[in-house]
């Protein structure tokens, strides 16, 4: 007598089992990532708010600037204290009467912050084991300085100002040929340092011309303030290359050198060196063992 062997349902059982029980641990591990994640965001908003706080405090702001924490896993820096990476921004800050919109940015490493004092409110400093901070002024509000600072009006009738980097030894030598300097195909920036040369240019019109008015200068680092040195012009229109007489041209040249304050450096900063970028002067400094306090 032959017996067959039974190869039906019975032994797909099992199978069915563990099929459920995979799907069960691949939810219970979908929703643990989730609740990760969620606390994850969770605490850098916490961390980010008291920072944002104390940066407010320093830089004397109305709002609480912008603030984010860099680094792989927050909660693991949480867990351990430091944050490796955290960023502040700043718009539109004020300086004195003569800027409006200077843009604040630090960038702090080390940044050290206990989970106890963070979830019982009771965190008074932080302490920063680096700092490097900017403060960036803008085209819009080079403009406007320059214009302030002379009663004739002569420069009010200079539109569109541009902001842009030339190395500083093409900020004295003019063309051979007398014509316009090529940015193109000379070094337009110079190392950091207390020093850079600058290109302003802005549109004017000219015995009924509209013509291109350039001013090349040189800016350096002093306390407080950027120091902006105008050395030479260039003026190009549809006739080509322009020259003025040489006592207009001086007149022109005062008016450019101009001083514009720069406030404080974030977090008491000290500044090191001054740079230009295509529509921005900037200011950068760096400190070590900064401690945040207020909020």
């Amino acid at each position: 007598m032959t017996t067959m062997a039974n190869t039906g349902g019975p032994r797909s059982a099992p199978r069915r089992g563990r099929s459920k029980a995979v799907r069960r641990l691949v939810i219970t591990l979908v929703v643990l990532l989730a609740l990760l994640v969620a606390a994850d965001f969770g605490a850098a908003a916490v961390f980010e708010h008291e920072v944002s706080k104390r940066a407010k405090a320093q830089f004397q702001l109305a709002e609480n600037p912008s603030v984010k924490v860099g680094g792989f896993s927050f909660l693991a820096q949480v867990v351990s204290g430091e944050y490796d990476s955290v960023t502040v921004d700043a718009k539109g800050v004020p300086v004195q009467d003569t800027l409006r919109d200077v843009e604040v940015h630090a960038d702090l490493r080390g940044v050290e912050a206990p989970l106890s004092d963070l979830v019982s409110g009771s965190l008074k400093q932080v302490p920063v084991r680096e700092v490097e901070g900017q403060v960036r002024i803008k085209a819009a509000d080079v403009n406007q300085a320059l214009q302030n600072s002379q009663s004739s009006g002569a420069l009010a009738s200079i539109t569109k100002l541009t902001v842009d980097p030339v190395a500083k030894e093409l900020v004295n030598t003019a063309p051979t040929d007398g014509g316009e300097t090529d940015l193109d195909s000379a070094e337009t920036a110079d190392d950091e340092g207390s020093t850079a040369g600058v290109r302003l240019c802005g549109t004017v019109e000219i015995a009924g011309l509209s013509t291109e008015l350039c001013v090349f200068s040189i800016i350096s680092l002093q306390p407080g303030l950027i120091h902006l040195d105008a050395q030479r012009l260039e003026l190009r229109n549809t006739a080509g290359a322009t020259r003025l007489p040489s006592a207009i041209e001086r007149t022109i040249l005062d008016l450019f050198s101009k001083d514009l304050p720069t406030g404080e450096l974030p977090f008491k900063v000290t500044p090191t060196a001054v740079t230009v970028q295509p529509g921005v002067l900037t200011v950068k400094g760096e400190a070590q063992d900064v401690v945040l306090s207020g909020g």
